[in-house]
């Protein structure tokens, strides 16, 4: 009996440590690939959150850049209508004078398709 357990049991023994450094690596390797998933869905989600932030910010930036061209259009139609308004406004005006002010007003958004406009560019 002495001599199987000799014989035997190095082998027993052999496999058992083989089987348990194979446990072992195979434990690594699980937590390896749990920590890597942890990493990659850490940076998804920030990722995901800058894309939102940026997104955030550029339909901001749009919003105001939207509201200072309607101020900006609804200040010019006010000093339009004050001006035509004005006393003596219907008054004939020198041709130099008022080429210079269609020119100032032609190159405002809210007068570019106006027809007196695309005339007046033609003609210059």
């Amino acid at each position: 009996m002495t001599d199987l357990i000799v014989k035997y049991g190095g082998r027993a023994l052999a496999i058992t440590i083989l089987l348990l450094a194979l446990a072992a690596i195979i434990t690594l390797k699980q937590c390896q690939s749990a920590q890597t998933a942890k990493t990659a869905t850490r940076l998804a989600t920030g990722q995901a959150a800058a894309a939102v932030a940026s997104g955030s910010d550029a339909v901001e930036t749009t919003g105001n850049v939207e509201g200072n061209a309607a101020a900006a259009t609804v200040v010019t139609k006010e000093n339009d209508d004050a001006i035509r308004n004005a006393h003596g406004s219907t008054a004939p005006v020198p041709a130099p004078l008022r080429d210079a002010g269609f020119a100032s007003l032609c190159r405002r958004a809210a007068y570019r398709s106006d027809p007196k406009c695309v005339q007046f560019a033609l003609a210059h």
